[in-house]
């Protein structure tokens, strides 16, 4: 029921907005009800939060087992309908909503539409979290990274049978389900992020999250990929070769790893490849790698270590010189190890003596860890005269409860880990986002940095 109070709050922003009235602003009811249906229509709720930086505001934060509820208010009442979208389907039709989620990231839009045709929508986010128990995929990077045409395999816990998968709307094919491993062939779509769902035995369907879908293969945030050459080349002996120049080949350690991505060529009379110089013969000194067949087994991309004496015959005769009969190169790339970014969180001093001294890590700044992230917790031993060191990772809303914990408490010994490592889960982003950061609590040690990457 609308309040006295809202009514006049509601009708100084329909007069302040230039509506039609047609009747007496003196009255607390008529400006709000009689908006006639040539007025533009209006959704009036504050509380739909607004986005930030291209991304829609948060309207709600369920679980899985609780429908999403909402109800809005629009004028002109009487010549408005309004319609519910969840991720571009239509789900509702009336002033509110009550309808079941299933768990992810979803985008809701509100559409409010007149009986002459003019209309304005809201869009925000609704985000659903699994039920306690509810089955789960694996969460960092190269699990949820699904490149097309692959077949892919991921750990899936807390499930007895999965019959089908769903990237967005589209079903992959090729599902199976074994040993708390899911496997099933990535379709070819559209590359982007869809919300992945698995369906039961029993035709109940769980979300699990959002996953990438590509046509690239995944590289690991540690991994830096330099490209050397790329193109389309039919590789045919001396017909067509593609050359790296020593030049293009100064800067690639000993030790990297060298990636030739290729496509066999149909009804070639043979598939064959080898990676020499411009010298290039028969004699087994012109060779990076030596000849050898191409088959349906062979990896793509096929890679090698760039050794020490790949780098002294390409210096010396100036290149790597790709070569063969019945397959096209597309691209061949260099591929080395780098220390991944390491973010500092929170960086001080604080001795860790349970409720007289903690450190408390806000949820605004945690909203830039992903989920996967590594979480490093260093610190220092600090000498106490029962040798008790103990650990704990809560919230600020912590107690001894199990669903309070990010990490459960553990003793601190010699061979603790330094800095001590935990991967920020999606239950933990949950708990966080609910309850207002990360609480570092424990006893007998000193904290000095907190980062992730």
């Amino acid at each position: 029921m609308i309040t006295k109070y809202f009514k006049h709050a509601i009708a100084a922003f329909v007069v302040g907005c230039g509506f039609a009235v047609t009747t007496a602003c003196s009255s607390d009811e008529d400006p709000f009800f009689t908006a006639t249906e040539n007025d533009a229509p209006r959704i009036l709720n504050t509380d739909i939060p607004e986005g930030t930086n291209g991304e829609p505001g948060v309207i709600k934060t369920i679980t899985r087992t609780e429908n999403f509820t909402f109800e809005v208010m629009v004028t002109p009442v009487h010549y408005t309908t309004v319609t519910w979208f969840i991720d571009d389907e239509q789900v509702a039709e009336g002033d509110s909503i009550d309808v079941p989620v299933i768990a992810g990231d979803h985008i809701v839009k509100i559409v409010a539409t007149t009986t002459k045709g003019l209309s304005t929508s809201r869009t925000c986010k609704l985000i659903v979290q699994p039920a306690e128990g509810d089955p789960t995929l694996a969460t960092d990077g190269k699990s949820r990274w699904l490149t097309i045409g692959t077949t892919k395999t991921i750990e899936c816990a807390n499930a007895t049978s999965v019959k089908k998968v769903f990237i967005g709307k589209q079903e992959a094919a090729n599902v199976s389900f074994a040993d708390g491993k899911l496997t099933f062939d990535v379709p070819n779509m559209p590359e982007g992020q869809y919300t992945v769902v698995i369906v039961d035995a029993t035709g109940f369907r769980y979300g699990c999250g959002l996953f990438t879908v590509s046509s690239e293969a995944y590289v690991d945030p540690g991994i830096k990929e330099t490209v050397l050459w790329e193109g389309s080349s039919e590789i045919n002996w001396g017909d067509s070769n593609v050359t790296i120049s020593a030049e293009a080949l100064a800067d690639v350690a000993v030790g990297a790893t060298i990636q030739l991505y290729y496509e066999l060529v149909d009804g070639a009379e043979y598939n064959a490849m080898r990676i020499t110089t411009p010298w290039w013969g028969d004699n087994a000194e012109d060779q990076v790698v030596a000849q050898f067949d191409l088959t349906a087994d062979t990896p793509n991309p096929f890679e090698f270590t760039y050794t020490e004496a790949n780098k002294a015959i390409v210096d010396e005769r100036g290149g790597m010189l790709i070569v063969g009969f019945g397959y096209k190169l597309t691209k061949v790339a260099v591929i080395e190890g780098v220390a991944p970014a390491e973010t500092t969180l929170w960086e001080g001093g604080v001795e860790i003596n349970w409720g007289d001294s903690n450190v408390n890590i806000s949820a605004d700044d945690l909203a830039a860890v992903p989920v996967g992230a590594t979480i490093n917790l260093y610190y220092e031993m600090a000498d106490m005269p029962d040798g008790y060191h103990a650990l704990r990772i809560t919230t600020p809303w912590w107690g001894d409860n199990a669903e309070d914990q990010v990490v459960a408490q553990f003793d601190l010994t010699a061979e603790t880990p330094n800095p001590f490592q935990f991967t920020y889960t999606e239950a933990n982003k949950a708990i966080v986002d609910e309850r207002g950061g990360m609480l570092i609590v424990g006893y007998g040690y000193k904290l000095t940095r907190v980062s992730f990457e």
